[in-house]
């Protein structure tokens, strides 16, 4: 399924106010509200200079975010921000998409469960 970014502001602010599921780790947040009236995912990141000091681990962790959303992410189309809060010890080896195929499983199943009530 595509994947494109937030636009804008005021799409971040929608789903920073009323998520629809949420998924808390250790190194990443990941915030994510339906959107029924799009056939795509929209995604946004938050990624400090002051949490993933170097641009290089900045830029990896968004495209494996990104790729893993585009290639692997099955679940009714939504507004995803992800918030960094460290760099991923993982990062650079399989073990990182062994943890965004968990938390997006369980922010999956959220987001269904909010679809049957």
């Amino acid at each position: 399924m595509a994947v494109i970014s937030l636009p804008s502001r005021s799409d971040f602010d929608n789903v920073f106010s009323s998520p629809d599921a949420k998924f808390n780790s250790r190194d990443f947040l990941v915030l994510a509200k339906r959107n029924g009236h799009l056939c795509v995912h929209r995604v946004g990141f938050v990624t400090s200079k002051k949490k993933i000091r170097r641009a290089v681990d900045r830029n990896r962790f968004r495209r494996v975010f990104r790729e893993y959303l585009r290639t692997e992410f099955v679940a009714p189309t939504s507004d995803i921000v992800v918030i960094a809060r460290k760099i991923p010890d993982s990062l650079r080896s399989s073990q990182f998409r062994d943890e965004l195929h968990h938390a997006l499983t369980k922010l999956s199943k959220r987001l269904g469960a909010t679809d049957a009530s």
